[in-house]
């Protein structure tokens, strides 16, 4: 059970990453340029394998303004940090 519906408020999870979106959009002035997915505005999606919302949820791939930044499956496209940097690491 989720806390909020412990105490009677029922969101489901697609209800609240739109409220998430949307008023933080509004909130810094350019809910007309993104905060949803819809044609015409700007968006970066990321595809969970799981529940967004669980803190067991992992990021698989990344889109930003369309390109697939990051992918969980590809090495090649996963961060290096600035500790890696410099270093040969093997698989």
């Amino acid at each position: 059970m989720v806390r909020g519906e412990r105490v009677g408020l029922k969101l489901p999870p697609e209800h609240a990453i739109r409220w998430i979106t949307t008023n933080a959009a509004r909130a810094i002035g350019v809910a007309d340029q993104t905060g949803l997915l819809a044609e015409g505005k700007m968006a970066d999606v990321v595809v969970w394998n799981g529940n967004p919302f669980s803190v067991y949820a992992k990021a698989e791939r990344v889109y930003v303004d369309g390109a697939l930044l990051y992918d969980r499956a590809d090495p090649s496209r996963q961060p290096v940090t600035d500790f890696m940097l410099g270093q040969e690491v093997s698989p």
